[in-house]
């Protein structure tokens, strides 16, 4: 018997929740991917924050360079 609970996507949870009607599962999906776009760009700026403490940064004309050349 595993005792790690599975994960559930969006989908399965608003799926499980029988007595919610079609609008309150599209309000419910709407705050729940609402919230994950929120996590996402959370953890994008933490990430790009380590990368500026890190050293791990580009000026602006060596960007604009290099989409230049790639076009």
């Amino acid at each position: 018997m595993s005792t790690t609970p599975e994960k559930l996507n969006i989908d399965d949870i608003i799926a499980s929740l029988q007595t919610l009607d079609n609008h309150e599962r599209a309000r419910l999906q709407s705050a729940l991917f609402d919230l994950q776009n929120d996590l996402d760009l959370k953890a994008v700026i933490r990430e790009n924050l380590d990368d500026i403490r890190s050293g791990r940064v580009s000026s602006h004309q060596a960007v604009m360079n290099e989409i230049k050349a790639a076009l």
